[in-house]
């Protein structure tokens, strides 16, 4: 895993972050997700643990743009493009809710107060935005 924290596309992404550490944030995420669903293990690999993290650094990307912006917009719009563009591949609303989710479980504490609960407010946000298009698509 330490290794995958380290490639030149997760370097970028967190240039592009700037100063906000999220990388402990993404370690915890991304070990619970595959500890609560093996399979993702099994069905996409490495490779895909490698994506895993690049994709949970991109969350966080998108975030911080939107509380820089101060616009909530950006995130939601990231959350459904990202949406299509992973069911496209295999993967399921849920498993990007339930992402969702725990990076809300998992930053309490590790942010700036006002960041942590901006980036709440948009987390939110994407979440009911991706649960809307669930109902709205009558996809299971």
């Amino acid at each position: 895993m330490t290794n995958l924290l380290f490639t030149p596309t997760v370097q970028k992404i967190k240039a592009d972050i700037g100063d906000l550490d999220v990388t402990p944030i993404v370690e915890k995420v991304v070990i619970t997700m595959y500890k609560d669903y093996p399979y993702l293990e099994e069905k996409f690999g490495d490779k895909g643990k490698e994506r895993t993290i690049e994709d949970n650094f991109y969350h966080f990307l998108y975030l911080n743009t939107a509380y820089k912006l101060k616009d909530t917009q950006t995130f939601l719009e990231y959350a459904l493009w990202l949406n299509s563009i992973l069911v496209s591949r295999g993967m399921k609303t849920d498993l990007i809710i339930y992402n969702f989710e725990k990076i809300k479980e998992n930053m309490s504490g590790m942010l700036d107060k006002e960041i942590e609960e901006s980036f709440l407010s948009y987390l939110d946000g994407g979440i009911q935005a991706l649960k809307e298009y669930k109902q709205n698509s009558g996809i299971e």
